[in-house]
């Protein structure tokens, strides 16, 4: 039984310098091409808008990343993995041969060595003719088949736009009172990517121990959720 990581993207991204340039029916899942050239088209159209930045939900300090998108299809492009450099991926360090999910607003669902280019667009936006993102997406992978794997869920509510059948893990972070924590648990998350990516077993109780300490509640005969308790 393999194992699937399913992460976020990262709102931190470096943009590539060089690259080839974005080719939709490339990506991994080529059945979401038309939906991905569907979402890019209303985000260029969106990000050239004299209200581009409201639009997007983003202020001035955003203005380089929505003005260079305008011509999001010329854009230099390299490996997810690469491009998303945000907590949980500074702590997970992705390497070329980790096989992991990436759900985002901009293509749906990719893999970490997918060639994308830094873009600025997360699920909350709500685009002219295509609606809030996070619905759209869900739309769109309603249809998505999950294999019979054990599925690691290090993404964000916003981000959970599909869920397998079952076999599913979902990941809480919590400090020593129980409470769970936010921006710290990205670092935790990405470590457990990590370990995950890097163990010999499928067992994730077992690899998350190495981490912190573990406690499981049942959430019914879909998902069980781990709560990763750190100092």
């Amino acid at each position: 039984m393999n194992m699937r990581i399913l992460l976020p993207p990262s709102e931190g991204k470096t943009a590539p310098l060089q690259g080839p340039t974005l080719d939709l029916p490339s990506l991994a899942f080529p059945e979401l091409t038309d939906a991905r050239r569907a979402v890019a088209d209303k985000l260029v159209a969106a990000s050239r808008s004299k209200n581009a930045l409201s639009t997007l939900g983003v202020g001035e300090r955003a203005f380089g990343e929505v003005h260079a998108q305008r011509n999001l299809y010329d854009m230099p492009c390299a490996p997810a993995r690469s491009v998303y450099t945000g907590v949980l991926y500074e702590a997970a360090q992705l390497q070329p041969e980790d096989d992991v999910w990436i759900f985002s607003a901009l293509f749906g669902l990719t893999r970490a060595e997918d060639l994308i280019p830094a873009y600025r667009l997360n699920m909350s936006v709500t685009l002219p003719r295509l609606g809030r993102l996070s619905a759209f997406w869900k739309r769109e992978l309603a249809s998505l088949e999950g294999e019979d794997d054990v599925y690691v869920d290090m993404r964000s509510a916003s981000y959970q736009v599909w869920s397998p059948s079952n076999n599913w893990w979902k990941i809480r972070v919590a400090d020593a009172t129980g409470r769970a924590i936010s921006h710290r648990a990205k670092h935790y998350r990405g470590l457990l990517t990590r370990a995950l990516l890097d163990a010999d077993s499928s067992d994730v109780v077992a690899v998350a121990e190495g981490i912190g300490r573990v406690s499981v509640e049942d959430g019914g005969t879909r998902f069980k959720i781990l709560t990763l308790t750190v100092e």
